[in-house]
């Protein structure tokens, strides 16, 4: 196996070079595509369906539109819920769709086409996730069709907001009237200009609503589609938040919405140390004061650690002075003052603790530059007063507050050195350690090649001695989720029992287990509003839920209600 491994290494880098000069004979297309999925944890939760259209740069069509399902394992039920919404139910998918690694691998051959974008509507944060975890449970680099050949992304949902603050002409927006604020929500857009969405929540239907509506901005706005384009670059976006404290720019993100928009002008403060895609800045509308003050109390830890070494030599020096017998009022005094001055320098780190985290305080924006963020100078807030007073943002306070941040140059520093402090509580098990993990080595990409290639009846035999350990574990679920035919007797009653215990005890955070699932479907059934298409839909949901637990040995539970 190892010589194996050696040969595909060695013809990667080489493909690797040849992609280099064929993929810029491609012409560069769009591909917009939708999932609808069975619950809505990227880790945890699957893929039901998938759809997509292929276009070319003036989005015409010009491939054949492509749906197709994938069928669930044992290990797995579908959030009651998000049944209800899509309609689809798990025996349809396993009646018409492929094992999850046929699935995937067709996911990744049309991603993967040379010069493609992947386009889709609120993607990034959503659909995107789905991907890179199918991806990874099946053994598919989860991220190189990203980038690679020309690769990149694009999310038209960014876009839309994008729009409404910039450019909010020639596009009707529907507003909720309860909160006074815009409803960006592809349903309530599509209808407000007349596009067809008939059958939202079917991935195809959702992808044409999609299309359409980024057709209408490109035909209404064409100057701002093209500039969000260039955002795919995240070296470009880059570029653009200098750091540390470099010049203020504009950026457009939901977690800025509000009745006047999602822009606010914000100052780049610092690159994070731990993950290179990440960058720190500071909402210039908030008062800057807090992460200043608490800044400065990092300072402060940091000069009591030297205090405390300069007063701790001191009070040994006292103390030996009066271990040798000198009876001097002066050094005992001098003595508990030392003493007393150590202990309050000893609780400085312990009162940092308690106070709220430097990362965490009110107007720390977090920019993700892989995520296609929307970032525009500052001139177009700044130079256009019609703008900046619809949007509600008033430059010279922003500017006011820019230039009292620079007076506390520690800032960024600070930030890092915190950042190093952070512990995230996370699930140990393989299916949830997409981003807790390390990269894979190249040795693991050249054996994660060979366990795509290999087949079924011959998966039992790779013994690969894995750079990463999570993979052993990875490669055992691989093949019963797949292959669960190809299981002895053995495996197959270890299989079975790790099923029962995901469906007894989902590892997910507030996911629900088997009795959850039961008393959500009960409660819908015996509810009057629920229409009978709805309950016929649950009842189905239930009864595929009884098949799978007899194979699993388990008791359906008969909620009392």
């Amino acid at each position: 196996m190892s010589f194996r491994i050696l040969i595909l290494s060695s013809l990667c880098q080489i493909q690797t070079e040849c992609d280099k000069v064929f993929f810029m004979g491609y012409k560069e297309t769009f591909f917009f595509y939708d999932l609808e999925t069975f619950g809505l944890n990227s880790q945890h939760d699957r893929i039901a369906q998938f759809a997509g259209i292929r276009v070319n740069t003036n989005l015409e069509v010009v491939e054949e539109p492509v749906v197709f399902y994938c069928k669930q394992s044992e290990d797995y039920l579908p959030d009651p819920l998000a049944v209800l919404v899509t309609h689809i139910l798990p025996q349809e998918v396993n009646e018409n769709g492929f094992i999850e690694k046929e699935f995937m691998k067709k996911i990744y051959e049309i991603f993967s086409v040379p010069r493609t974008c992947v386009v889709g509507y609120n993607s990034l944060k959503f659909d995107d996730e789905f991907i890179r975890n199918g991806f990874f449970r099946n053994f598919f680099d989860p991220y190189e069709r990203e980038y690679k050949k020309g690769n990149s992304r694009f999310d038209i949902f960014s876009l839309v907001r994008s729009a409404y603050d910039f450019r909010p002409e020639g596009i009707v927006w529907p507003m909720n009237e309860e909160t006074n604020r815009p409803r960006f929500s592809l349903t309530a857009l599509t209808t407000a200009n007349n596009i067809p969405h008939e059958g939202a929540h079917d991935a195809l239907s959702d992808v044409w609503a999609t299309l359409n509506l980024a057709r209408l901005i490109y035909r209404k706005q064409p100057k701002l589609f093209s500039y969000f384009l260039t955002m795919r670059d995240k070296q470009y976006v880059k570029s653009l938040l200098k750091t540390p404290f470099g010049e203020p720019v504009a950026l457009t993100d939901q977690v800025f919405g509000s009745t006047s928009g999602s822009t606010r002008i914000i100052s780049p403060i610092t690159a994070s140390k731990m993950n290179t895609n990440l960058v720190y800045a500071f909402d210039l509308s908030q008062d800057p004061s807090e992460l200043m003050m608490l800044s400065n109390r990092i300072d402060t830890i940091i000069n009591s650690k030297t205090n405390r070494d300069k007063i701790h030599k001191a009070l040994q020096v006292v103390s030996n002075a009066l271990l040798e017998g000198e009876d001097n009022e002066v050094l005992k005094k001098a003595s508990e003052a030392l003493t007393i001055a150590l202990e309050e320098l000893d609780k400085l780190p312990h009162l940092l603790e308690m106070s709220t985290s430097l990362i965490n305080v009110k107007g720390i924006v977090k920019i993700s530059i892989n995520k296609i963020p929307f970032i525009s100078p500052l001139k177009t807030i700044s130079g256009d007063e019609a703008t900046a007073r619809r949007l509600n943002i008033n430059v010279d306070e922003c500017m006011r507050n820019y230039t009292t941040l620079l007076n506390s140059q520690n800032i960024p520093l600070n930030i890092v050195q915190e950042e190093h402090n952070i512990t995230y509580k996370e699930i140990d098990d393989v299916d949830f350690s997409l981003y807790s993990g390390s990269f894979l080595s190249s040795n693991d990409q050249g054996r994660c090649t060979i366990i795509r290639e290999t087949k079924k009846e011959e998966l039992k035999e790779i013994d690969f001695p894995f750079d990463d350990e999570r993979l052993d574990e990875l490669l055992w679920r691989y093949r019963c989720r797949n292959f669960s035919e190809t299981l002895d007797e053995k495996e197959l009653k270890e299989w079975h029992g790790f099923c029962a215990q995901r469906i007894m005890q989902p590892l997910v955070k507030n996911g629900f287990g088997l009795s959850f699932f039961a008393r959500k479907i009960e409660e819908n059934l015996q509810n009057n509003k629920m229409s009978d298409s709805d309950k016929k839909v649950l009842l189905s949901l239930k009864e595929y839920a009884k098949e799978l637990l007899k194979v699993l040995k388990i008791t359906y539970p008969e909620p009392n209600l």
